[in-house]
């Protein structure tokens, strides 16, 4: 009992990106407060989720995740291996209906309240085409994705930015694509986007296939797929403060986890889960990590973060014996409760504050949140309650089955024994009555002689 539904790693996922979103909090602060919520104060902060992690993986591998390398589902936070319904493969986690290559959009366009500013493609054709997908299908597509992963978009309130300029580059650096964030430095909020694609990978792409497929490459990271993940960057730096001072891994992990990277980088992830020593240095250093390390280490912690906050036990939890047998119990998980683990409090000791309509609306969006996991819980110990009531139900059922059983039993030997004394009360009286027989002709038989 507690919080095993493997379906609800969305909602873990969901969860902490909500916080990050809302929280005022220094980037350190903020991140130990919103993995302490997540998990319900199974982690403390940062520390104590890598201290676990490594551990876990050491014990138990890539199963400690609930990572799954060997079925076709991506690992994307909507697919099927974290409790979705549909199986996410490279194909179709950013879904086309059509061609998305056709069209040329003017100077700008507006898509999910972003306005997109368009650069003048001189006539390429490749820089059009992909300008053009762009347009037609793959930013809202992407958007959408994102959206339904981390209630991230551009529409909602306290998004610092709603402008992007997309650009191009060609350079040989490794380097698929990527967004570019400028910020205040002093407040930490982003002020400025831009998204580049790199043609040095993408100048022969497949023009008959919608997700960007490059002609004669193996095509497991498409392109519309890579704009995913940039624009998960894009999306968060506009919604959350001092994005750009969080750790390079929950930056990394967090895009990879739109989409999934199971596939894709699966033989880096099974290098990371057999050299913990490595996987450790790499996320409490993600800022110098080699090459591709910080993004599979941290696709990796954040799928452990979502199921352990929701496949595993609460810190705290009561069991309870049932039955006759040694595992016939039922354990009910309480999670932490308390208003720092709620967001109601703060590190610091702090509240929350209504004093600006900016603070108001982020206490309101705090107390929600704390009043859904407090629901949560009271239905938690509700259904407990309920099957304990059940279970008690049952054991009296029971209890009143064996009495009858035993009464049946006990009565069918008195009967027996009834049965048995009356059959030698009868064989007694009748022996009796033939002895008092014999006798009497006896006694005849000695009167006529005399």
């Amino acid at each position: 009992m507690g919080r095993n539904i493997v379906a609800d790693q969305h909602d873990a996922i969901v969860s902490f990106m909500s916080y990050l979103d809302d929280s005022q909090l220094p980037a350190q602060a903020a991140l130990d407060a919103a993995i302490n919520y997540t998990s319900c104060g199974m982690f403390k902060d940062e520390k104590a989720l890598i201290d676990s992690f490594i551990a876990d993986v050491e014990e138990h591998g890539l199963a400690a995740c609930g990572i799954d390398l060997s079925n076709d589902d991506t690992g994307a936070i909507t697919g099927k291996d974290t409790g979705g319904e549909v199986i996410k493969t490279a194909e179709s986690i950013v879904p086309e209906k059509g061609n998305p290559y056709a069209g040329s959009p003017k100077d700008s366009t507006i898509i999910r309240g972003l306005t997109v500013n368009w650069p003048d493609t001189e006539n390429d054709e490749m820089k059009s085409a992909i300008i053009s997908a762009l347009d037609n299908e793959w930013l809202q597509n992407c958007m959408d994705l994102i959206d339904e992963s981390y209630a991230l978009n551009f529409e909602e309130n306290g998004t610092s930015v709603r402008s992007m300029d997309v650009k191009f580059t060609d350079a040989d650096d490794g380097t698929l694509a990527f967004v570019t964030s400028s910020f205040n430095t002093s407040t930490g909020i982003t002020n400025g986007l831009s998204l580049t694609v790199n043609m040095h990978y993408y100048n022969n792409l497949d023009l008959s296939d919608p997700n960007g497929a490059v002609a004669g490459s193996s095509n497991e990271l498409y392109l519309d797929r890579t704009i995913a993940h940039e624009m998960t960057h894009a999306l968060m730096s506009a919604n959350i403060k001092n994005f750009s001072s969080l750790p390079k891994y929950i930056k990394e992990g967090a895009a990879e986890l739109v989409h999934g990277i199971d596939d894709y980088r699966k033989s880096k992830i099974e290098a990371m889960a057999a050299d913990t020593e490595k996987l450790r240095n790499t996320l409490e250093n993600s800022s110098t990590a080699e090459g591709d390390d910080a993004y599979a280490a941290g696709y990796m912690i954040l799928r452990y973060l979502t199921n352990k906050a929701n496949s595993a036990d609460p810190e705290k939890n009561l069991s309870f014996q049932i039955g006759t047998k040694a595992n016939q119990a039922i354990r009910m998980g309480l999670a932490d409760m308390r208003c720092e683990s709620l967001g109601l409090k703060k590190s610091d000791g702090t509240t929350v504050s209504v004093v600006t309509q900016s603070k108001a609306n982020s206490a309101i969006t705090v107390v929600d949140r704390a009043l859904n996991r407090a629901i949560k819980q009271q239905i938690t110990v509700g259904a407990m309650q309920v099957r304990l009531n059940f279970a008690a139900a049952n054991l009296s059922t029971a209890h009143e089955n064996v009495t009858a059983s035993e009464s049946v039993i006990r009565d069918a030997d008195m009967a027996k024994a009834f049965t048995s004394y009356t059959r030698a009360n009868v064989l007694l009286q009748t022996s009796q009555s033939m002895l008092a027989q014999a006798n009497q002709n006896s006694n005849n038989v000695l009167g006529l002689l005399q």
